[in-house]
């Protein structure tokens, strides 16, 4: 269900067409017009309250507002899985009159913020020497996960860490989700479960095989779901389908306002830093660690 800001050529098309209208004429739109950042902030604090498909809209536009920007209707709600009308009963929702109303927000949010952006990128480009500096790389990147870990130990609770080692030591078979620069993270902590002969099984997206193995979770069952932004939608999917089983879940994100955590039983949360142009994973994995050395002594 992961919306795409390629798409096919007719939907690149009608994003150029977008944007160029939407660049040429930024004062048509309505001076009353909430910011995406105030929508943004709604739709996190009513997600709960909202129905099944309108909280899938909800998601889609949380974590892809550019595919929103710019693609029609039609093609959005195809790759959501809803109907259109449920686009515009999602608008109707937060008071807008229909779904074209909505996506202003949207498209507004694109011309705040490509300058800065493109602006950060070009200066970014220019600091570079014209040889790179490996040792300057190098410690660049060593100092980042130094840093990375040092934050990890003074923002883990320790209530937290027990809940999460309770919960854990508890479970019958524990599953474990996560993607791109979470699947390492989840690989090793399905590794260590494994080694501490604790029952587990990494969530099969590839073979397809999530949903059933998402159905086969018992009661006493743990699910770990580990994504940062941008979130990986199956596994966002996952998650929340093993909430409304009223399975147990335990996350590892970056906030409170992740949708993993909105879901989850007991949660870490791992910030992401700005200075890293690639997020390290250490924190994550020296988390990770504790866990499975924690079990590993009871």
């Amino acid at each position: 269900m992961m919306l795409t800001t390629g798409g096919s050529p007719c939907d690149r098309l009608r994003g150029r067409i977008a944007r160029r209208e939407i660049m040429a004429n930024p004062n048509q739109s309505d001076a009353s017009l909430e910011t995406f950042e105030t929508l943004r902030a709604r739709i996190r604090e009513r997600y709960d309250a909202l129905s099944p498909h309108l909280q899938r809209i909800a998601r889609a536009s949380l974590d892809e507002p550019n595919a929103f920007a710019l693609k029609t209707i039609a093609t959005i709600s195809g790759e959501v899985g809803v109907q259109p009308s449920t686009l515009i009963r999602f608008a109707k929702e937060f008071g807008y009159p229909g779904f074209s109303d909505l996506q202003k927000v949207f498209r507004l949010r694109l011309i705040e913020g490509a300058a800065p952006v493109r602006e950060k990128v070009f200066s970014q480009a220019e600091s570079r020497p014209a040889q790179a500096d490996l040792a300057a790389i190098l410690d660049e990147c060593v100092a980042a996960h130094i840093q990375a870990l040092q934050d990890l130990r003074k923002s883990v609770p320790k209530k937290t860490l027990a809940e999460a080692v309770y919960l854990l030591r508890g479970a019958r078979h524990i599953y474990v989700a996560g993607l791109r620069r979470s699947r390492p993270i989840a690989t090793y902590l399905a590794y260590g479960l494994t080694r501490s002969e604790r029952q587990c099984s990494l969530i099969d997206f590839g073979g397809g095989m999530a949903g059933q193995q998402a159905a086969n979770m018992g009661a006493d069952d743990v699910l770990v779901a580990i994504a940062f932004p941008p979130y990986s939608q199956p596994v966002v999917d996952l998650v929340a389908d093993v909430a409304l089983s009223g399975r147990r879940i335990l996350a590892i994100t970056d906030s409170r306002d992740s949708p993993l955590a909105r879901h989850a039983t007991a949660s870490f949360h791992i910030g992401a830093s700005a200075k890293s142009q690639f997020q390290p994973i250490s924190a994550a994995i020296g988390l990770v660690q504790a866990l499975v050395t924690a079990i590993g002594q009871s």
